[in-house]
């Protein structure tokens, strides 16, 4: 399967609810095989199912690819994403 191309965007795709791509994951907050939480620049996602394994993480890049069986997903915690997005341009203005 193709790669994503590499934009600043949020994108998820999901595969015969076997494999999904999520595109814009900072960070990876808890893993095991039956619920992954990640942390994206739109919030928190939950995705619950069985049998899941990261196939492929790059957090440079903001790609992950998840297998497994799914039977859910759900966003979460959007203000905090816009709190780090505006710490950032905060940031961003001090140090001009």
């Amino acid at each position: 399967m193709d790669e994503f191309e590499l934009e600043k965007e949020h994108r998820i795709e999901i595969f015969q609810r076997e494999q999904i791509k999520i595109q814009g994951v900072i960070h990876v907050e808890s893993f095991d095989e039956r619920q992954v939480v990640v942390e994206t620049d739109l919030g928190m996602l939950t995705m619950v199912g069985e049998e899941f394994h990261i196939t492929s993480l790059d957090l440079d890049k903001g790609l992950m690819i998840l297998e497994g069986a799914f039977t859910g997903l759900e966003y979460s915690g959007l203000d905090r994403a816009k709190m780090r997005q505006r710490d950032k341009g905060f940031l961003q203005r001090l140090f001009r």
